[in-house]
């Protein structure tokens, strides 16, 4: 299960990421969909731990 409540990411004054919220049950399929520049990278560079958030959680069991 992953569990991301309330993510922030900021890169000096830009706010990246701002309150993403989203559960992915064991199994369950995914995928991320935006334009360039939405912060797709971002999120799995936060969930994988190689950037530092700025609030919230991710949880990965």
């Amino acid at each position: 299960m992953l569990e991301i409540s309330n993510l922030h990411v900021k890169y000096g004054a830009i706010e990246a990421l701002k309150r993403i919220s989203i559960s992915v049950k064991s199994g369950q399929i995914v995928t991320m969909i935006g334009a360039n520049g939405a912060g797709k990278s971002t999120l799995l560079r936060a969930i994988s731990g190689l950037i530092r958030v700025a609030g919230g959680s991710v949880l990965f069991e």
